[in-house]
């Protein structure tokens, strides 16, 4: 037989937050801890992925430096060239390793002597306008 609607009623407005209030506090610690170790879950994986990324960034940099600053390969040169003129020596140690915008910044700090140098250099080999200009600036 159905109940009265009363009955229902008061199921419902009485029984059913008393019966959800003692079903939360049975479950919340293992709702807690559910929620924590997801949390610390994703947490861990964001992290790795963080790591992986820059892992990855820095090979590609240290990669693309290395295939900036490598010799380019050697081309067959026509008969008609004229002789190379001897290469002078690097002015100082790493020379070749600088991009113009790292050098342009230390000419001022060199020598008179140091920087005939560089100017020697860049004109028999690179000729890196920037680095020319920069010297022609400075009177050399």
């Amino acid at each position: 037989m159905p109940k009265p609607p009363a009955a229902r009623l008061l199921e419902a407005l009485v029984y059913a937050p008393i019966g959800l209030a003692v079903q939360v506090r049975e479950d919340l610690p293992r709702l807690v801890a559910d929620g924590k170790a997801e949390l610390e879950n994703r947490v861990r994986v964001a992290r790795w992925v963080g790591e992986m990324a820059v892992h990855y960034g820095r090979r590609q940099m240290q990669e693309a430096r290395a295939q900036r600053v490598a010799p380019a390969p050697a081309q067959a040169e026509p008969a008609t060239t004229a002789p190379a003129r001897p290469v002078p020596d690097e002015p100082f140690d790493g020379y070749h390793l600088l991009t113009a915008a790292e050098l342009v910044p230390l000419l001022d700090r060199l020598p008179g002597a140091e920087r005939d140098m560089v100017r020697e250099y860049e004109q028999a080999t690179r000729a890196r306008r920037t680095v020319l200009a920069k010297l022609d600036a400075l009177g050399h």
